[in-house]
This record gives structure tokens, C-alpha cells and sequence, in this order.
């Protein structure tokens, strides 16, 4: 029998090495994306902070996959609008649910954080959010985390504060569009707080009477004004104030601290002091690297909650990587061990969830936010 030709060998070969080819190929075929959410408004009434948050977010899951992923799997983020509405907020959750995400990053406040919690944690998914104050979910052994400071511990720093400045006689503007948060945290100061407190309600959602309600706040003859109000909301009151021959004292929170603070309210923000753990002057190398990517990505200067939205999900991403199953109680379990070194400075969780970190007085100074120091 003739020997097969050089040739002939060849084409028998040729489906062999195919074959081998194929087969490496499906052995490098890319990993199945862990999920998670975020949900947020971003067309109702604030939607801009929603941006803030939505970049902030986006930049940190870029950052993740570009150094390996979770372990060598990319996480995928996906965004949901909440509308700022109790029908969008249910949509919005239902839908990340239903795409089988590991945690749900939301809401941008309090009550419609509260609203979702029952959904979200009922089916066995982790929710974190960096903008939720309320001590209803305090305390709670639950799936419920989060890098905000509650309002038992706003209680107690604001009343300090407010001792600092020799405060005995404080108007309270209390934004009750969000009153899972301030009317929350104007009970938690008075726990603290051993001067007179003189609450003046009003639904930012509603056309405003701005004249009544600063004739409202310094009926009382008040020496500080306590703004519980976002950041446009803040710039008005505090115009207003002003406009009026107020001098003393305003005091805001992180709620207000945000670029259309300074954009809207101009020079009647020089001097006024917010209650942020949020530090302003922030120069560790990671956040400044951080700034940079955003300003180039989204052509946004960084924001206190572009800040927060970012080291949210390096959180996240640092806990996926500790766990031995990627499901919400192992990943309860991993953050719960974990001390996190973020780009906003050292933070831990107590056994509930809630954050420990340090909280600053942050201060309008020549057009821009300064920190103040460290509030004791």
C-alpha cells in the first residue's frame, strides 16, 4: 500500500487542529456578569442629582472590570429611573428583581428608600444606599446597609455644632416632601439639643411662599436658622434670610451639598455651615484620580453624590470578591467583616448595617466648600 502523500497527511490534520482551536476557544468563552442595580430618580423633581449619582456609579463598575472584575467576572451595572414616584419606585425595583441582581443600589432619599426597602429585602436582595438617613432602619438585622450617617447620629452632631456656635434659639425649615428625614431628624435633636427649636413646615413639590415663610422663621426672633432642605431649596431660603437682615447662623446638611448650592444661591451662601461626612477638601490620591476620570468621562466636577455613588460600589465590588457564593446573605455576611479604606476615608459597618465614619462641619468660604473641622 502506497504511503499517503505529504499533502494528503496535511488535510487530515486540518479538522483535528480545528477541532482544538474550537474547543480552547469555548474554554475562554467570557464569564457571566454578576448584577447589580441602581435605582434612582432621574426624571422627577431632582432628577439631576440623579446624574451626579448615575456617573459616580457607572465610573466605579468601569473601574472594577478594567482591574480584573470580581474575581475574573465583570460586574454589570443596571440603571433604573424611580421617577421620584411611588409607581416608578415599584417598576423600577421590580425590574432589577426580575433581572436577578445581587444588591440594589437606591434610593436618593429617605422616604422613597423607605418605600422600596420591604420589596427589595423580601426577595432575598441586598440594598445599599448613601443617601438614606432615617432611624426607622436603624438597628435592624436585615439586608439593608448603608454609608450615610443616620439621624440619630446627625442629632447628635448638629446639636454639638449648635452648642459650638452658642445657639439657644433655632427656626427650622423642614422640607416635608422628604419627611421620612426631617421630621425624623428634628426628633432626634431634640434628644440632644438643649435650646428652643421652632419647627416651620412646608412640600417643595407645591409653589412655595417664600415671603410667609421667612417671616415665619424669624417670627420667633431666632439667633440660627436650620435649613432641612436640598440644595436649591437652601439657596432660596437662605437668599431670602438674608434679604430679610438675617445675620446669624444657617446650618444645612450634606442634603444641600451640591453645585447648584453655589450656582443658585450666590453670595447669600458665604458662611453657612452644613453637617456632611462628606470632607470637601479631600487630597488622598484616590479621589483625586477619581475627580479626574469623571471630569474626563462625563465633563461633571465631582459631587458629594458622584463621591458617594463611586465608593458605594467599591464597596460592593470589595465584599463580591470575599465571597464564597455570590448571593445576598453572603454578601451581608462579607461587608459585615470588612473595614473599607474609600476614596471619602476610612468607614466600617456596625453589626446592623450602619456606618461608622467621621462627620465634618462643611462651610461656604469665598464661593466654595471648606471643611471646618471635624465636628466632636
Amino acid at each position: 500500500m502506497k504511503k499517503p502523500s505529504a499533502l494528503f497527511a496535511l488535510l487530515l490534520l486540518v479538522p483535528v487542529t480545528c477541532l482544538v482551536v474550537l474547543l480552547g476557544g469555548c474554554s475562554s468563552q467570557p464569564k457571566e456578569p454578576i448584577k447589580i442595580g441602581l435605582s434612582i430618580n432621574l426624571s422627577g423633581r431632582g432628577g439631576e442629582a440623579g446624574e451626579h449619582i448615575r456617573n459616580g456609579a457607572q465610573l466605579a463598575v468601569d473601574d472594577v472590570n478594567a482591574q480584573g472584575g470580581i474575581n475574573g467576572r465583570p460586574l454589570m451595572l443596571l440603571v433604573r429611573d424611580d421617577e421620584n414616584s411611588d409607581a416608578g419606585i415599584e417598576k423600577a425595583d421590580s425590574s432589577l428583581i426580575a433581572e436577578k441582581v445581587v444588591a440594589i443600589i437606591g434610593h436618593s432619599v429617605s422616604s422613597n428608600t423607605l418605600k422600596a426597602y420591604p420589596l427589595v429585602t423580601s426577595h432575598d436582595t441586598l440594598m445599599l444606599t448613601a443617601y438614606t438617613g432615617t432611624s426607622t432602619l436603624s438597628g435592624k438585622d436585615d439586608l439593608f446597609f448603608r454609608t450615610a450617617i443616620d439621624t440619630n447620629l446627625y442629632g447628635v452632631k448638629t446639636a454639638a455644632l449648635l452648642k459650638a456656635k452658642g445657639a439657644t434659639s433655632v427656626s427650622v425649615l423642614m422640607d416635608m416632601s422628604n419627611a421620612d428625614f426631617v421630621a425624623d431628624f428634628v426628633e432626634q435633636l431634640k434628644k440632644h439639643y438643649q435650646g428652643t427649636l421652632h419647627p416651620v413646615q412646608f412640600l417643595s413639590r407645591d409653589n412655595a411662599d417664600w415671603p410667609q415663610l421667612t417671616r415665619d422663621l424669624l417670627a420667633p426672633h431666632p439667633d440660627t436658622v436650620l435649613l432641612l432642605t436640598e440644595s436649591s431649596m437652601t439657596a432660596i431660603a437662605a437668599q431670602r434670610l438674608r434679604d430679610s437682615n438675617f445675620r446669624g447662623p444657617l446650618i444645612a446638611t450634606i442634603w444641600a451639598q451640591s453645585p447648584e448650592l453655589l450656582r443658585i444661591g450666590g453670595p447669600a451662601m458665604e458662611g453657612l455651615s452644613m453637617v456632611s461626612f462628606v470632607d470637601p477638601n479631600n487630597q488622598r490620591p484616590s479621589y483625586l484620580k477619581f475627580a479626574k476620570q469623571l471630569e474626563e468621562k462625563f465633563r461633571k466636577t465631582a459631587t458629594a453624590r458622584a463621591d458617594r455613588a463611586y465608593e458605594m460600589v467599591h464597596i460592593l465590588a470589595d465584599a463580591l470578591k470575599r465571597c464564597k457564593t455570590i448571593d445576598a446573605q453572603s454578601l451581608k455576611t462579607a461587608m459585615l467583616q470588612g473595614e473599607y479604606a474609600s476614596i471619602l476615608g476610612p468607614l466600617k459597618f456596625d453589626p446592623f448595617g450602619d456606618v461608622i465614619r467621621p462627620v465634618y462641619e462643611v462651610v461656604v468660604k469665598e464661593g466654595k466648600f471648606v471643611n471646618g473641622g471635624e465636628i466632636k
